[in-house]
Parts: structure tokens; sequence; C-alpha cells
């Protein structure tokens, strides 16, 4: 059964706050030992459960996004993996988990608040490793309107189009 970008976010927003409010954000050791896991948490719990609605085999993560660009679009054709590289449009630290972490530490995080981040701004694309180096990595443009999640690609020239499972047909 395929599941919506609604229930999958939700499914997410569901198991991130149970994630952040059992974290002791107060033991610095333990925190130093999470923080890999905290940092992924995000990102390998979307790309399984996005894994689900794909008939690709094997599923690959860069069959998950949902924005490609041309040029990766013509690599995943040619059947090959080598050199693409799976992005978030939007820095996932600075605009989901960084505000979502500042809530649970203060105990006023909700799921809604969570759902509401990733629903404005978890937004992934499969790229060239070409194109990932000119991306700046941690900040969407300085005139960002906080709306247009591509900005940060348009910035440099890379062209997205939306990810369609018949493009492998």
């Amino acid at each position: 059964m395929t599941q919506s970008r609604e229930e999958i976010l939700m499914v997410l927003a569901q198991n991130y706050y149970e994630f952040l409010c059992s974290l002791p954000f107060e033991n610095k050791l333990y925190m130093i030992g999470i923080n890999e896991g905290k940092n992924k948490f995000l990102t390998i719990l979307h790309i399984h459960l996005l894994k689900k609605n794909i008939s690709m085999k094997p599923a690959d993560k860069h069959f998950t996004t949902d924005y490609i660009s041309p040029l990766a679009l013509k690599v995943l054709k040619s059947g090959k993996r080598s050199g693409l590289r799976y992005e978030h449009l939007v820095p996932k630290q600075k605009y989901i988990q960084k505000p979502c972490e500042d809530l649970a530490k203060e105990n006023r995080l909700t799921i809604e608040f969570i759902y509401d981040q990733l629903e404005k701004y978890l937004w992934t694309a499969t790229i060239t490793e070409q194109e990932e180096k000119l991306l700046t990595r941690t900040n969407m443009p300085k005139e960002w309107d906080n709306i247009d999640i591509k900005a940060r690609y348009y910035a440099v020239g890379i062209e997205l189009i939306e990810h369609q499972r018949d493009f492998y047909l």
C-alpha cells in the first residue's frame, strides 16, 4: 500500500517527537555519543518510509527524492548510482532539526510543530556530485522568501524537475 506524503510526514513527526522528547539534552556526554544518530534520524526514517512506495529494485534512496536534476536523471536512467547525491532542498539542520530541538529542550515541542516544519521544508533531490559542489551547505540565499524551496538550487543554476517514477519505464 502506497502512503501519501501527508501520511509519511505524520509518521515522521510522531516518531521524531518521541525521539527528541526522550533525549537527555542536559547530559553532555550522552549527547556527544548520540549526535550522529540525532543528525541522521529524520533522513534515515524518511528514506525507509519512502522506499516502501517505490517499485525500483534495489530500492535505492536516489529513487525516493521529490526532485531530480536532468543530469542526475540521465545517470539513473543509465543504471548507475555513482556520482549521485541525495540532498535536502532546504538545509535540514537549520530549518527543521534546530527549531525542533530547541523546543524539545524547553519541553514545548509538539507533533503539530514538527509536522508543519516537515511539510514546509522536508523536500529532497537527487543531483550529481558536480552539482552538489555548487551548493552552499547550510544556508538558503540571503534573499530567500522562506517559501521557494528550490531557491538554493536556482541560485547556482541547478535545474530541478519533479522526480516521476515513470521516468524509468
